[in-house]
């Protein structure tokens, strides 16, 4: 009786013990689909309002920006001798904006890698020691002669105008420690999604340049060129302590902050040295390339049998189509913030997003050249001449096309940067110019009726082109939290 109770109990807790083991098994198996089902829940429920919420304050922001360009050259007007600080300040601020360009990408390197306090303290080390090296090299060729010698020799400058170069490319040395703080500043109001105040601080920006205007000849005691770089540089200080300011008011400590508003991770392994180093050397790269442009535009159109005209006309164009476009320069940010695991729900949500501010803003630039409103205002407010205003409608009309496939562009941009994949983005630059430069190299031997349309075409091509290889990219590389390093693997 004792014998069979025993071995009773034995069987029963073998059973037991396996039922046990079986549950557990069970349990680590569902744990990814657990941990897959705990991401998904943690990002709230994407709608176009929490997107154009996101979204319409960097665009405003990008906007005034451009309008506030036109402030620098009204106050440089009110210098003495305006035409030599006009033309001084132009090719010193070409210059320094070859050292400060990939800065610029301080802000999509911030809201794509910073995850939390580890990574935000990597990030913010690697921009202060990019930093240090910038203005150091930038210091040597301001200071060295290196600046003179290519103002001389490269830009033709003589006489008061180089001098008035040199003096303003030397105050730009502290350019890049302000650009630092803006762009990394907006880096974390955007991965924070408190994007409200880049509006603030832009505006704010724009009051501070129409005061020093105002007060300028308050300022004439100080050497001109002093003034005209330090009312540039400190434009860009005043929005840049702005952000500061207001980001820690309203969330305290950035690491904490971070902390608290957590994002499924697109990468299972920790951020390094080196991959911020992969991350961001693309995107510098490609903010060079960028500025190669317009120069091949300009080459071409100064083929035609009226180079001067038509140049002009492209130019007024273009300046006023850059007004309508500047929304499209920063929209991967909303792919980069918001594509998170890329649901099928959150994508169509992010689609329907791009295509609805694209198509708005090319029937926007369509409505203006296929009426009178651009002829109006290339005539009675830009001041420019009948014949040069009507060769600036067509051009404008043949790019209404574009903000739509730059808002494509910027959508795809945005998803690879997410997934780090940032080696592509530098590429499609490379092909992007590539197909500029063949466009505008047959276009230049067409005898077309209006030679300025010639830069808008070639710019469609050249979106056209990048936009394409960025789809096929971003269709090889479709890719979710769980399988990120499989597909880094790969």
């Amino acid at each position: 009786m004792t014998t069979s109770l025993r071995t009773t109990l034995r069987h029963a807790l073998r059973e037991t013990n396996g039922q046990r083991e079986m549950v557990e098994v069970k349990a680590q198996l569902a744990a990814p689909d657990l941990k897959k089902q705990t991401n998904a829940a943690s990002e709230p429920k994407l709608t176009l309002g929490s997107l154009t919420a996101f979204y319409a304050p960097i665009a405003v922001s990008f906007f005034l920006t451009i309008i506030t360009h036109s402030l620098f050259n009204a106050g440089l007007a009110r210098l003495p001798s305006p035409e030599i600080y006009l033309a001084a300040f132009a090719v010193a601020r070409s210059l320094m904006h070859m050292f400060e360009g990939p800065m610029m990408m301080f802000s999509q390197t911030v809201a794509a890698l910073v995850e939390d306090r580890s990574s935000y303290g990597k990030v913010r080390t690697f921009c202060l020691l990019w930093l240090a090296a910038t203005v150091t090299l930038l210091a040597f060729v301001a200071i060295s002669g290196i600046g003179r010698a290519v103002f001389v020799y490269i830009m033709d400058l003589k006489g008061e105008t180089l001098e008035a170069a040199v003096a303003i490319l030397r105050v730009f040395i502290v350019f890049p420690c302000v650009s630092t703080l803006k762009f990394f500043m907006q880096g974390i109001i955007i991965r924070l999604e408190a994007t409200s105040l880049l509006t603030a601080a832009t505006v704010i920006r724009i009051g501070y340049v129409a005061l020093f205007i105002l007060n300028i000849d308050r300022l004439l005691f100080v050497p001109a060129p002093v003034i005209a770089g330090f009312m540039f540089a400190s434009a860009l200080g005043v929005e840049g302590v702005l952000l500061f300011l207001g980001t820690r008011l309203a969330a305290g400590k950035f690491p904490d902050a971070i902390e608290r508003r957590q994002r499924p991770k697109t990468q299972t392994d920790d951020l390094t040295y080196k991959g911020i180093i992969m991350f961001f050397l693309p995107l510098a790269i490609t903010s060079l390339i960028r500025t190669m442009g317009p120069p091949i535009i300009n080459i071409g159109l100064a083929r035609a049998e009226q180079p001067e005209l038509v140049l002009s006309a492209y130019a007024v164009a273009w300046g006023l189509a850059m007004i309508v476009m500047s929304p499209t320069i920063m929209f991967h940010q909303v792919t980069l913030s918001f594509s998170g695991d890329r649901t099928p729900e959150r994508m169509a949500v992010l689609r329907r997003f791009a295509g609805f501010v694209g198509i708005a803003m090319s029937v926007t630039m369509a409505a203006l050249a296929f009426s009178d409103g651009a002829f109006f205002i290339l005539t009675r407010w830009i001041q420019a001449s009948e014949p040069i205003s009507q060769m600036a409608v067509d051009v404008l009309r043949l790019a209404s096309l574009l903000p739509l496939l730059m808002i494509g562009r910027e959508y795809f941009w945005g998803l690879l940067a997410r997934q780090r994949l940032t080696k592509y983005l530098g590429t499609s630059k490379m092909i992007s110019v590539v197909a500029l430069t063949l466009t505008v190299t047959i276009l230049a031997w067409i005898d077309l009726p209006n030679p300025a349309v010639l830069g808008a075409a070639a710019m469609i091509v050249s979106e056209g082109v990048e936009l394409v290889y960025l789809y096929a990219v971003s269709r090889r590389y479709r890719v979710t939290v769980d399988n990120t390093a499989k597909t880094r693997n790969s």
